[in-house]
């Protein structure tokens, strides 16, 4: 080995020794960084599930529809899918950060029912011919039971005059003639008669004819003894009630017409 090897060998060995002292001085130099925060709790547990997040559909029937009691047509009701249970879970894994979250369970598209269908539409196509069975264009015959309102004819009026005078005719046959010429005297008289046939009041003189120069003395008289036979002889009997008061007049309100027999 020359001279110049030497050399070169030993500033080599200098330079890594001076290298070897610098490493060693800044390595002693270094300070470790402060820990600063609160600290994380980790714990460790041996069982791990998963959690299923599918929807749970409800296995309820759905409330039945307003539409068939009306008789209007219904969507036929879609039959209930059957609830879908979630997957069971699967072993816990040795890893906490290799925990799979399970695939979303997809929901089943709802079916719909045929006999549901069919039984709807049945029970509204049988409700609207039960609700149109009586509708049509002809009118309708009335079922009306109440009796006509009675009218007073002059028919009814003189049967009820001819039913009272035969029930006068009695009293007036006990009365005794005044005088000649007094059965020539007729005298008209207003009854007013209640609904059991009874007089109202007293009947009074609306007028007298038939009265002239001979029988005039007796006229007073004669109109005593029609007013007397009504008196004597009521209550009347045997008068329609439904002719008691109409629109036209009834048996409340009469002129009766008096002479002697």
């Amino acid at each position: 080995m020359d001279r110049a090897d030497t050399t070169g060998l030993g500033f080599a060995i200098a330079a890594h020794g001076a290298l070897f002292a610098a490493l060693s001085l800044g390595i002693g130099a270094v300070t470790m960084p402060r820990i600063t925060g609160d600290p994380i709790e980790v714990s460790f547990t041996d069982e791990t599930g998963l959690v299923s997040s599918a929807p749970v559909i409800s296995s309820e029937a759905p409330a039945p529809s307003l539409a068939s009691e009306l008789g209007a047509p219904e969507e036929a009701a879609p039959a209930p899918a059957a609830a879908i249970a979630p997957p069971p879970p699967e072993r816990p894994s040795t890893a906490p950060s290799q925990k799979a979250s399970a695939p979303a369970a997809q929901p089943q598209p709802k079916q719909k029912s045929a006999s549901a269908g069919t039984r709807s539409a049945t029970k509204g196509a049988r409700f609207g011919e039960e609700f149109m069975k009586g509708l049509n264009d002809e009118p309708s015959a009335s079922r009306s039971q109440a009796a006509p309102a009675a009218t007073m004819s002059a028919e009814a009026l003189a049967s009820i005059k001819a039913a009272i005078e035969r029930q006068i005719q009695p009293c007036a046959d006990r009365q005794r003639d005044p005088g000649p010429g007094a059965n020539q005297i007729r005298v008209t008289l207003n009854l007013r008669l209640n609904r059991d046939g009874s007089l109202a009041r007293q009947p009074a003189v609306v007028r007298t004819t038939g009265v002239d120069a001979q029988n005039q003395r007796y006229e007073a008289r004669v109109q005593d003894l029609a007013i007397a036979a009504y008196v004597g002889c009521s209550p009347l009997r045997e008068l329609p009630d439904e002719l008691y008061r109409t629109s036209k007049g009834g048996w409340s309100n009469l002129n009766m017409t008096y002479r002697l027999p």
